[in-house]
């Protein structure tokens, strides 16, 4: 009788830890889900049109919008990449950095509001994914002084 209980309570133990192990894996499933539709959402917008709730002009060049567009969406789907293999936050950091120095190459083009614009973006891309802190590459590329744009 006391080998039948613990066979009883081993499988009931091991029930229960499957079932829960499922039920995470259905969790993080549906929250990877929201994430990558979030992500999906955030590449189909329009970019670098004028906002006047972030009194941001727009830019008018269509070529300049769409290299810039290209470069933000691309951040997107590598924090889309990311996010797939449960990245950490130095590989999402290195993301970001990596997709600001794309945007070095039009520096002289773009003014203080195209800037705070793409900061902005990436800040939503933060967000969607979910990190803690945005680390020092964003601040960095936006106000520091080792950069090399400045």
């Amino acid at each position: 009788m006391k080998k039948l209980t613990c066979l009883f309570i081993f499988i009931c133990l091991g029930v229960s830890g499957t079932f829960a192990k499922n039920l995470n894996n259905i969790t993080l499933k549906g929250n990877g889900n929201v994430v990558v539709n979030k992500l999906e959402s955030f590449i189909k917008e329009k970019k670098f049109q004028a906002d006047e709730t972030l009194m941001y002009p727009g830019i008018t060049s269509k070529t300049l919008k769409t290299k810039l567009t290209d470069l933000v969406n691309e951040s997107a789907r590598d924090f889309m990449q990311l996010f797939s293999t449960n990245a950490n936050e130095e590989e999402y950091q290195n993301k970001i950095k990596t997709g600001l120095e794309r945007f070095d190459l039009y520096f002289t083009e773009l003014t203080s509001e195209d800037l705070d614009r793409i900061y902005h973006y990436y800040e939503q891309l933060i967000d969607i994914v979910g990190l803690k802190n945005q680390g020092t590459h964003l601040k960095k590329w936006r106000y520091g002084t080792t950069s090399s744009k400045k």
